[in-house]
C-alpha cells in the first residue's frame, strides 16, 4: 500500500510540472534555434542594444558642436510709465543670431573621440551580453537534456527495484523467502523512488531556467549537441596559444580596452577648459520703438569674433583633471579584472575538456563492465548462486557508474560552451547572429593595438604539467609511476615491463642508433658539443635551407671525424604545454637533421635527433629573455 501510495505523489508532482507550464510546446528543436530567439528577444540584450543606440545618438550630439547655432529672438511688451512723450505704448522686437566656433581647445574634437570609443565599448558590451546569453542558453538547453537522460536512468533504476521487490515478496508469501530480504529490497526501493523524485525536481528547475532566457519551454525532442567540431585549433594547442587568440575576439575584455581609450579622450575634454574659446558671431534685429522709446522702427546687423577666456573657477577644471585621470585608472582595473576572469575561465575549461576527455574511455569501460556484472548477477540470483545483496549492489554499480558517464559527456560540453564563450566565438560557432548589429570599423575613433604579453600575459596554472597521474613518468623510462616499481632508475638505462634496470649483455661494438629512442650519452664518447643558431617561428618547426651555414661546424666535424657521428638536440622554453613543447622539440631536432642530411649527403646513420622539450632549460623561469635562450638547438658530436 505504501508504494501504491509513493507512486501517486509522484504523479501528482509529474502534473503539477505539466500545470505550471500549460504552454504549447514545439515537437522538435536545436540549440541554434533557441541561441538564435534568445539573442534577438532576451530583455538583458534588449537593454544592451539600447545603450549601443544610445551611444550613438551621444557621437551625433558632440559632433554638433562643429556646426553653427541660429538663434531667433523675439519679444512683444506693452510698457506703461510715467516719464517721456509716449508714457504707455506697445513695443516689439525680433533678432536672429548666428554663432560658429572658431576654437575651444579642442574640446570638440576630444568629445567627439570619446564618445566614438565609447560607444566601441557599448558594442563590445552588446557582443559580450550576447556570448554569455549564449551560453546560459547552451547550458539550460544541454541541462535540460542531461536532467532528461538522468530522470531517465532513474526510472529505469527504479523499475528494475520493482521487479525484484514483487520477486522478493511473492517468495516470502510463498514462505520460502526471508523476511530481511523484503526489508532490504524495501529500502534500496525507497532509495531509487528518491532518486527519481530528486531527478524530476532537477529537471523542473533547468526546464525554468531555460524558459527564462528563451520564453519558451524547451521542445520534447531536443537535438543532440556537438561542439567538437567548432573548437578552434588553438584549443589542441598550449593555454598561452588560447589566450593570445582570445585576447582578439573576446567582446568583454576589447570593451575594457576601448574604455581606457575613451577616457583619455576625457582627460583632453578636462584640459579644453585651460583654453580660451572663440566664436564667430553675426545678428540681424529691428525694433518698432527706437531708444528714447519713440514710435521709430529701427534695425541693426553686426558681424564679429567673440574672445572668452576663464581665469578662475573655483579650481573646478583642475578637480576636473584629476577626475578624468581617476577614470582612466578605474578602466586600467577593470581591465585587469576582465584579463584574470577571462584567464581563469579559459584555464579552468580548457582543463575540464582535457580531462574529462581522458576520463570517458575508462567511465565506459566501467559503465559497459557494470552492465555485464548486472545482468550475470541476475541470472545467478534467479538460480540461487547470488545473495540479493550481491544483485542490489550490481545493479547499483551500473546505476551509479551509468548516470558519471553521461554525465562527464555533457559537462564536456558545457565546458567547450564555456571555452568558446570566453573567446568571445560561441554565437560563430553555432551560425547564429544578432539583427541589426554595427561593425567595430563602421563605429571607432580608431581600432586599437596592443601588446598582450604587457596587457594581460598568458600565465599557465602551474599544475598543468602533473595534471593526469596516469602519465606522469618521473624518471624518464617509459614506465609511468602508476605501474613503475623502480621509480629512480638510472637516466637512460634499459628497463623492464615494471620499471625496473634490466641485465644487459655488453655489446662487442657501437653501432649508430636507429632512434633518439635508442641513444644514450652513456653509450659512447663525446667529442665535442656546441650550440646551433636556428631561428623557429612560434609553434613552428619549419626550418630554412638558409640556415645551412649555421651547420658548418658539425659539417666539420663529421669530414674531420670519418667514425664520428652527430645527435641533434632539441630544447623548448617553459611557456606552452609541456607535452606539446615535447613534441615541438622533437619535431625541430628532426627538421635540422634532415637539412643536415639533404645538403651535406652525410650518411643518415651518422646523425640522430632527440627533443628534451621543458626538461633541461638553461633558465629556470618564464620570460622573454629566458624563453629566447631555452627556445635552442645543440649538437653532440660522438664517437661511434
Amino acid at each position: 500500500m505504501s508504494k501504491m501510495i509513493t507512486f501517486w505523489a509522484l504523479g501528482l508532482v509529474t502534473l503539477s510540472l505539466s500545470a505550471q507550464e500549460s504552454s504549447p510546446v514545439m515537437r522538435s528543436a536545436s540549440l541554434e534555434q533557441y541561441v538564435s530567439k534568445s539573442i534577438n528577444s532576451n530583455p538583458e540584450i534588449q537593454a544592451s542594444w539600447r545603450q549601443l543606440q544610445i551611444a550613438m545618438k551621444d557621437v551625433d550630439i558632440a559632433k554638433s558642436g562643429y556646426l553653427p547655432s541660429i538663434d531667433v529672438l523675439a519679444s512683444s511688451a506693452y510698457t506703461e510709465r510715467n516719464y517721456g512723450l509716449d508714457q504707455d505704448y506697445a513695443g516689439h522686437t525680433a533678432e536672429i543670431r548666428l554663432t560658429q566656433l572658431l576654437y575651444d581647445g579642442f574640446f570638440t574634437s576630444s568629445e567627439v573621440s570619446r564618445f566614438k570609443q565609447a560607444q566601441v565599448v557599448r558594442y563590445y558590451e552588446l557582443m559580450g551580453e550576447i556570448e554569455q546569453k549564449s551560453l546560459e542558453t547552451s547550458l539550460a538547453y544541454l541541462d535540460v537534456q542531461l536532467y532528461r537522460e538522468l530522470l531517465s536512468l532513474a526510472e529505469k533504476n527504479l523499475i528494475t527495484h520493482v521487479d525484484v521487490f514483487k520477486q522478493i515478496e511473492e517468495s516470502v508469501i510463498a514462505g520460502v523467502g526471508r523476511r530481511a530480504d523484503l526489508e532490504q529490497i524495501s529500502g534500496r526501493l525507497s532509495l531509487s523512488e528518491s532518486n527519481v523524485l530528486t531527478e524530476l525536481s532537477n529537471l523542473h528547475d533547468v526546464t525554468a531556467r531555460f524558459l527564462r532566457l528563451v520564453g519558451e519551454k524547451p521542445a520534447e525532442e531536443l537535438a543532440d549537441v556537438s561542439l567538437s567540431e567548432t573548437m578552434p585549433e588553438s584549443v589542441e594547442m598550449d593555454i598561452e596559444s588560447i589566450l593570445l587568440a582570445a585576447y582578439e575576439t573576446n567582446p568583454s575584455f576589447n570593451a575594457t580596452i576601448y574604455n581606457i581609450d575613451a577616457q583619455r579622450f576625457a582627460i583632453d575634454s578636462a584640459r579644453s577648459r585651460y583654453h580660451p574659446q572663440v566664436n564667430l558671431t553675426a545678428s540681424y534685429g529691428a525694433q518698432t520703438r527706437d531708444e528714447a522709446a519713440l514710435n521709430n522702427t529701427i534695425s541693426e546687423a553686426s558681424v564679429g569674433v567673440n574672445f572668452s577666456y576663464n581665469i578662475y573657477n573655483g579650481g573646478a577644471d583642475r578637480a576636473a583633471i584629476r577626475q578624468a585621470l581617476s577614470q582612466v585608472d578605474l578602466a586600467k582595473d577593470l581591465r585587469d579584472k576582465a584579463c584574470v576572469d577571462m584567464r581563469q575561465t579559459i584555464q579552468i575549461a580548457r582543463n575540464d575538456i582535457q580531462n574529462i576527455s581522458e576520463q570517458l574511455p575508462s567511465l565506459n569501460a566501467h559503465r559497459l563492465s557494470s552492465d555485464r556484472v548486472k545482468s550475470a548477477y541476475m541470472d545467478q540470483f534467479t538460480i540461487g548462486e547470488r545473495s540479493l545483496l550481491d544483485l542490489l549492489d550490481s545493479e547499483n554499480e551500473y546505476y551509479e557508474s551509468s548516470r558519471a558517464y553521461v554525465q562527464a559527456n555533457y559537462t564536456l560540453e558545457k565546458a567547450r560552451a564555456r571555452l568558446l564563450a570566453a573567446s568571445g566565438v560561441l554565437v560563430k560557432a553555432l551560425g547564429v547572429s544578432r539583427n541589426g548589429v554595427a561593425s567595430v570599423s563602421e563605429l571607432a575613433e580608431k581600432e586599437l593595438r596592443y601588446d598582450p604579453n604587457h596587457v594581460c600575459p598568458a600565465v599557465r596554472t602551474s599544475l598543468e604539467d602533473e595534471r593526469n597521474i596516469l602519465k606522469r613518468d618521473s624518471d624518464s623510462d617509459g614506465i609511468v609511476d602508476l605501474w613503475d616499481d623502480c621509480v629512480n632508475s638510472t637516466p637512460g638505462a634499459m628497463v623492464d615491463d615494471f620499471g625496473c634496470e634490466a641485465s644487459v649483455t655488453e655489446p662487442q661494438a657501437m653501432t649508430p642508433p636507429a632512434s633518439a629512442a635508442d641513444f644514450t650519452l652513456d653509450d659512447a664518447h663525446v667529442l665535442a658539443s656546441f650550440s646551433i643558431n636556428i631561428s623557429f617561428a612560434s609553434n613552428s618547426s619549419k626550418i630554412s635551407s638558409e640556415y645551412t651555414s649555421s651547420l658548418a661546424q658539425v659539417i666539420d666535424a663529421l669530414e674531420q671525424y670519418d667514425n664520428a657521428g652527430v645527435i641533434i638536440h632539441g630544447h623548448a622554453s617553459l611557456d606552452g604545454d609541456a607535452a606539446y613543447n615535447q613534441r615541438l622539440s622533437e619535431q625541430r631536432a628532426s627538421a635540422v637533421a634532415a637539412l643536415l642530411i639533404e645538403s651535406t649527403g652525410i650518411d643518415s646513420r651518422r646523425i640522430t635527433s632527440v627533443g628534451y622539450g621543458e626538461t633541461r632549460p638553461l633558465i629556470d623561469e618564464e620570460s622573454l629573455a629566458a624563453n629566447a635562450e631555452n627556445r635552442r638547438i645543440e649538437a653532440t658530436i660522438i664517437q661511434l
